[in-house]
């Protein structure tokens, strides 16, 4: 018992850092542009590379873990989190920086599927449920707790310690998962899955930059506009083929069948696009528009940290005794509603302390928000996944959150990017001397952000999202 507590808090701890490491860098954006002198597109691959990848290498992962031994790849994932953080943490150019982000990226999508995987294993014989409860709230922590790591950092040692802190924490991983872990025999490589899986995560690589590269000359559209159409018509055909012949490389058949399930991964997507989109107008916001200082951006951070550490736990608890769609459904309202309060905050006040408790007051309501969605979220769509197919659902439920995630970044930092350029560029002014239009950028950003959440509360009405269907076994 004792062992496979402590097995269990080495996967959270692993799975803590990778979705901390979702929300740790917008927060020192504005850092990086003065230091490298490039624009908010550009430092926003930072980010977008580790998210990016992740989501190309999540269904690669769950095969090859399912291929091999396990353990051996979740060793490997935890490895290679560290070596990109310390590349990062120690890049002189922006492209190094990137580089390692996208090697964390990597890291990230081999060992989020191998980590759920294992609970379904070290938690056979009972308690699946509540350890995925436990699961699902470390998700919502980590990623409120990123901003919080971030701005302890900048105020304490430098931009380049958000990286590294990433090193310790794979390394402890990597040594209680190495010790307390099972080995498992693995299944033998089919190639037929491993080239349909790895041709799914470059596809949506390919959507992703296509993305980043419509916003600019007529040569990075021309560029842009062939990415997305092929990365679309690649998933387009290998979604048709495997529905068409039956292969399962992607979904067992039941859960492609299974319409709750699926609208269960899109709602959990739609919260991953506004909880990464989030961050960045909230950034530039509150140190360009409302010139807040260090102590109170700490407080802002915390509040969410806070608000979300509270309510996440409960709502785990309360998904397995009640409706989890309800709990969902007022998760990603209040989330939408936060994202309307801090943009109404952003336009109405300058720097005024009105304007810092109208975004402390809407951070609250952002971590209750997500406290409250992610943990009903996955209790829901893997209830609906039985002991043989866990893994590839698990996988595939990863997949549309981080994909949905990359893109609210991608598209977000490009939407950003575009409504400054209109004033900053038209009238040779510098960023920071533009606030009015930063404040007009945020808003509309923040406004999408909360039309996209609103869609994903739609969804999770109770018609939509019944109750599970397939209990653990």
């Amino acid at each position: 018992m004792v062992r496979q507590k402590v097995a269990f808090f080495g996967l959270c701890l692993g799975f803590f850092m990778v979705m901390m490491d979702t929300t740790t860098v917008p927060l020192i954006y504005t850092v990086l542009i003065d230091e490298y002198q490039v624009t908010p597109a550009g430092v926003a691959w930072v980010n977008n590379s580790y998210l990016i990848t992740y989501a190309g290498f999540l269904l690669f992962g769950g095969r090859l873990g399912d291929a091999f031994n396990r353990k051996v790849i979740l060793s490997l994932a935890l490895f290679m989190l560290a070596i990109g953080a310390l590349l990062s943490g120690s890049g002189e150019t922006l492209l190094q920086v990137v580089i390692g982000r996208a090697i964390m990226g990597i890291g990230a999508g081999l060992l989020a599927p191998q980590s759920m995987a294992f609970i379904s294993v070290i938690f056979a014989k009972g308690g699946r449920g509540a350890a995925l409860g436990v699961w699902g709230a470390v998700a919502g922590i980590a990623t409120a707790t990123g901003p919080v790591i971030t701005q302890f950092f900048l105020q304490t040692a430098d931009w380049r310690w958000v990286m590294w802190i990433n090193i310790p924490i794979a390394l402890l991983a990597l040594g209680i998962t190495f010790i307390c872990l099972p080995n498992t025999e693995g299944n033998g490589v089919k190639k037929a899955e491993l080239l349909s899986c790895g041709l799914f995560g470059t596809a949506l690589i390919a959507i992703m930059l296509g993305i980043d590269f419509l916003h600019g000359d007529s040569k990075r559209i021309v560029i842009g506009g062939v990415s997305l159409l092929s990365g679309i018509a690649g998933i387009v055909l290998l979604i048709r083929g495997e529905l068409k012949n039956n292969t399962q490389h992607l979904l067992p058949t039941e859960l492609w069948q299974d319409r709750p399930f699926l609208r269960t991964c899109l709602v959990s997507g739609l919260l991953g696009f506004g909880l990464t989109a989030f961050y960045l107008p909230l950034a530039f916001l509150m140190e360009l528009r409302m010139n807040l200082g260090p102590v109170s951006i700490s407080i802002i951070m915390v509040t969410i940290a806070l608000s979300n550490a509270l309510v996440g736990p409960l709502a785990g608890y309360f998904s397995d005794k009640s409706a989890p769609e309800t709990i969902i459904r007022a998760g990603m309202l209040c989330f939408a509603i936060a994202n309307l309060i801090i943009a109404s905050s952003g336009l109405l006040f300058s720097a005024s302390n009105i304007g810092f408790i109208i975004v402390v007051t809407g951070m609250a309501l952002a971590g209750i928000g997500t406290g409250l969605s992610f943990a009903p979220l996955a209790n829901l769509a893997f209830s609906r996944a039985s002991f043989t197919n866990f893994g590839r659902a698990a996988a595939f439920f990863n997949v549309v959150r981080q994909l949905m995630s990359a893109l609210g970044s991608v598209a977000i930092a490009v939407l950003f990017d575009y409504i400054i350029n209109l004033d900053v560029i038209s009238e040779s002014s510098s960023l920071k001397s533009a606030s009015a239009t930063v404040a007009l950028a945020a808003f509309i950003c923040f406004l999408v952000i909360a039309c996209f959440l609103g869609a994903g509360a739609w969804l999770s009405r109770t018609n939509h999202i019944i109750q599970p269907a397939i209990k653990e076994t």
